[in-house]
């Protein structure tokens, strides 16, 4: 089993997939990532939700 990314990387590369700012090349690698780590975006923005509150709650 892999280790997962940071939780700071995987929030910074889910905003870097939503922002239309960014050249497309950047947020399909990102896109790439996330889907490498989680299976998909969506499991990704699951994965920050569910421990963002555990990280807040524990500093």
């Amino acid at each position: 089993m892999q280790e997962l990314p940071p939780l700071d990387l995987v929030k910074t590369w889910l905003e870097v997939v939503q922002q239309l700012d960014f050249p497309i090349t950047i947020r399909e690698k990102r896109g790439k990532l996330l889907t490498y780590y989680f299976g998909s975006i969506k499991q990704a923005q699951r994965y920050v939700e569910d421990n963002d509150d555990y990280c807040q709650r524990a500093s």
